[in-house]
């Protein structure tokens, strides 16, 4: 395993999910490469995927700040399996940008 030293600051990207039909806006802060904050803001325009969403927003704190983001892929949170795609999708992205990639 390679280590990687990631840019501390706050990033943004968008993680989409279910072939592209529904996407998360997603904010980490970063420190010493690991996540110092986050914020999900649910854009579903279906009203369940949306609920899932706004779920998922409010817990996801709880299961990602101050891991190392190496170590940060979900499955499954606050009973959603999807959006937990778009997510990790998010983090690959930030993990690039930070790379300065």
């Amino acid at each position: 395993m390679t280590n990687k030293k990631y840019t501390n600051g706050t990033y943004n990207a968008i993680g989409t999910y279910a072939k592209g039909k529904n996407s998360i806006d997603v904010t980490l802060g970063l420190s010493d490469d690991a996540i110092s904050s986050v914020e999900v803001i649910p854009m579903a325009t279906i009203k369940m995927s949306l609920g899932l969403q706004k779920k998922f927003a409010l817990a996801i704190a709880d299961e990602v700040v101050g891991k190392p983001i190496d170590e940060v892929h979900l499955d499954r949170l606050a009973g959603s399996s999807l959006t937990t795609q778009g997510f990790n999708e998010a983090v690959e992205k930030i993990k690039s940008q930070a790379l300065g990639n």
